[in-house]
């Protein structure tokens, strides 16, 4: 009995995938039960997360299964950082751990861009005209992905409506920073007060000699 059920537990294990227990970078693992690998430091905004996901789920049922990996540090890459700042090299690598025995359509989103790999050159092409992500921010990438995923959607014959978002804490400008009227201004009228309490000082001073 204990033969056989040490069978079993081999045999499970030698059926899991290479990549689910040999690579060393997180989006793998993901990637191998769901489409999207967000990072996890920092965090994608609830909506702008929420949003990606809805839009990569409706493009699987559309008939076009597409994978998305969203890399916004090293710390994404575990034990391949070489690969930061070079999407379109890290995509063929990552799909290679994922695909297993059969082809994923894969897009890798980065600060420095979009990398794809096992797509129709026709699909690969669309993201060229995409605009890269307006910064390494969280916010930033996963709005980027979302454009990326709904322009290959668009040449792939399955066009989406784009998700209704929040304004991003760039148009925010910058999420509500110090006013630099507030920054200079405080100094200044800190030195006004000083000098006001100092005249009345004099004054007073003035008032007792006499």
């Amino acid at each position: 009995m204990r033969r056989a059920l040490a069978t079993v537990v081999l045999l499970a294990v030698l059926a899991i995938p290479p990549a689910a227990h040999a690579d060393g970078d997180p989006a793998s693992d993901v990637l191998l039960l769901q489409d999207v690998y967000l990072p996890y430091q920092p965090v994608v905004p609830k909506p702008v997360a929420d949003a990606l996901t809805r839009t990569v789920k409706q493009l699987r049922k559309e008939g076009y299964p597409l994978k998305v990996a969203v890399i916004a540090t090293k710390t994404d890459l575990g034990t391949v950082p070489q690969f930061f700042g070079r999407p379109a090299a890290y995509a063929p690598f990552l799909e290679s751990e994922i695909k297993f025995n059969k082809a994923k359509p894969l897009l890798v989103v980065m600060e420095a861009g979009y990398g794809t790999a096992a797509m129709d050159p026709k699909l690969a092409s669309a993201v060229v005209g995409v605009e890269k992500p307006t910064s390494g921010s969280a916010d930033a990438l996963g709005r980027a992905a979302i454009d990326a995923v709904l322009r290959i959607a668009a040449v792939a014959g399955h066009p989406l409506p784009k998700p209704k978002l929040p304004p991003s804490a760039a148009s925010k400008g910058g999420g509500g920073g110090t006013s630099p009227a507030i920054i200079f201004g405080v100094p200044v009228l800190l030195l006004a007060l000083g000098g006001a309490l100092a005249a009345m000082r004099a004054r007073q001073t003035d008032r007792t000699a006499s």
